[in-house]
C-alpha cells in the first residue's frame, strides 16, 4: 500500500520531472531551429561560392578560382591525375582554359554542413569549344565538392567531377 507521504514524493518527482523534459524538449527545440536556419544560411554560402565559381570558369579566372580553393586543396577531374596542393592546382586550370572555352551552371541538389566541413552534390550543363579546333558541343557533369571553413569562409577542398552524358563526337 502507497503511503500519502510516497504518493506525494512521487507526484512531486513527476511534476519536476515533466516540467524538466519539457524545458529540456524546448531547448532542444530552439537548438533544431537554429541549427536549421544555421544549416540554410551555410548552404546559401556554398551556393555563392560555387556561383562564383562558376562565373570563374566562364571567364577563364585561374586566380579568382583559386581564391575559392583551400590553403591544401585536391581538384580531381575525369580523365586526369589529381592535381594535389594549390600550384598543381593552378596548372591544371592553366590546362583547361588553355584548351577549353566553357559556359555552364551548376544546380545544387543536396548540401550538408558538419562542423567546419560541408558537402554539396551538383550537376552542370552547358556548352564547350575546343580552342585549338574550334569544335563546341553540349557539356553534362556529376560534381562533389568538399567543403573547408578557412578564415570565417568557405573554402573548396576537395572537387571532382565526371560526366554525365557521353563524350560527343568531334569528328
Amino acid at each position: 500500500m502507497i503511503t500519502l507521504g510516497k504518493f506525494v514524493a512521487v507526484f512531486v518527482v513527476s511534476i519536476f520531472s515533466s516540467t524538466a523534459f519539457a524545458a529540456d524538449s524546448g531547448t532542444r527545440s530552439q537548438l533544431v531551429a537554429a541549427s536549421a536556419e544555421e544549416s540554410e544560411g551555410a548552404r546559401r554560402q556554398l551556393e555563392k561560392v560555387i556561383d562564383t565559381y562558376s562565373e570563374g570558369l566562364t571567364n577563364k579566372n585561374v586566380d579568382g578560382i583559386l581564391e575559392l580553393y583551400s590553403s591544401d586543396p585536391v581538384f580531381m577531374p575525369e580523365y586526369a591525375p589529381p592535381a594535389v596542393g594549390r600550384e598543381a592546382v593552378r596548372k591544371a586550370y592553366e590546362w583547361v582554359f588553355a584548351t577549353l572555352k566553357l559556359n555552364g551552371h551548376f544546380i545544387v541538389h543536396e548540401a550538408e554542413v558538419i562542423g567546419d566541413r560541408a558537402w554539396v552534390r551538383t550537376n552542370s550543363t552547358g556548352r564547350f569549344t575546343i580552342i585549338a579546333t574550334g569544335v563546341e558541343a553540349d557539356v553534362a557533369n556529376s560534381e562533389f565538392f568538399l567543403f573547408k571553413r578557412e578564415n570565417g569562409g568557405w573554402k573548396i577542398h576537395r572537387y571532382i567531377f565526371t560526366a554525365s552524358a557521353p563524350l560527343p563526337s568531334t569528328k
